[in-house]
């Protein structure tokens, strides 16, 4: 009985025949969970915006594990790329059925008061612009029954010194993610949103951006345990939604935190 309920399991996650699309996939997170995906059977779009070496590298792991996939370069903050995107990836697969709108900037932004035009539009341009499209886009294409997914940032919840510009540019994406579950519903879709904190191998605090006092503040914020959030717990909760599991789960926010409070 145990084996059995075990392999019945394994098959409510299984992604086998599936398609998905992950936007800003040539690292980090993004790369975490387009070759999660890939290895639980689904065959993958790799959407990148610059890095097409990384892309590529992600698109090898995905296709060592057993599934396809190809790369589309698109600068999510270009409506017109990302409906090249949607199209591209219709061409080669037919058909859609998970979409993670995952590319972003992950950068601070600095103060308020230092913040200029360019600096608002440039991330405006792809954590809310881009997301927009993104979500639009898979919401027209994604087949019925199908899963989409925002990522969003904590920093949206608790706001932080420093983090105004990047906070609030992070906030229209979970908002649409909402809307969106209540007009695809009566098509079978889910829209969720994955929320994380900062996350090692995310960016971030890979960059110069980087102030050596935080990362300590972070690992010590979570009562599992004194470590950051990694790109696989992320892709952790994204499994759980595009499985058979989350079939009934749609306009939610999940906190990927380790119980931080953020």
């Amino acid at each position: 009985m145990a084996a059995s309920e075990g392999t019945a399991r394994s098959a409510r996650r299984s992604l086998s025949g599936k398609v998905a699309l992950v936007t800003g996939a040539s690292r980090g997170i993004g790369e975490a969970i387009a070759i999660r995906l890939g290895s639980l059977g689904a065959d993958v779009v790799v959407n990148y915006s610059r890095d097409a070496a990384g892309a590529e590298r992600t698109v090898e792991a995905i296709q060592a594990a057993g599934s396809s996939a190809i790369t589309v370069q698109a600068d999510v903050s270009r409506p017109l790329e990302v409906r090249a995107l949607f199209d591209s990836a219709m061409t080669h697969f037919g058909g859609i059925d998970i979409v993670v709108a995952n590319a972003g900037i992950d950068e601070t932004g600095g103060p308020i008061l230092d913040v200029t035009e360019m600096d608002y539009d440039r991330m405006y341009g792809v954590n809310a612009k881009g997301a927009f499209f993104t979500l639009q886009h898979g919401a027209r294409t994604v087949n019925d029954g199908g899963a989409i997914l925002y990522i969003g940032s904590s920093s949206t919840i608790q706001p932080h010194a420093g983090f105004g510009l990047y906070g609030s540019s992070k906030l229209p994406g979970a908002y649409l993610a909402g809307a969106l579950a209540q007009e695809v519903g009566v098509r079978g879709i889910t829209v969720n949103t994955v929320i994380r904190t900062a996350t090692d191998g995310a960016g971030y605090f890979d960059s110069d951006d980087d102030p050596d006092s935080l990362r300590p503040l972070v690992q010590n914020g979570s009562p599992l345990g004194s470590r950051m959030g990694s790109v696989d717990d992320v892709a952790d909760a994204v499994e759980y939604f595009t499985s058979k599991l989350a079939r009934w789960v749609s306009g939610q926010q999940l906190l990927v935190s380790g119980g931080a409070s953020t």
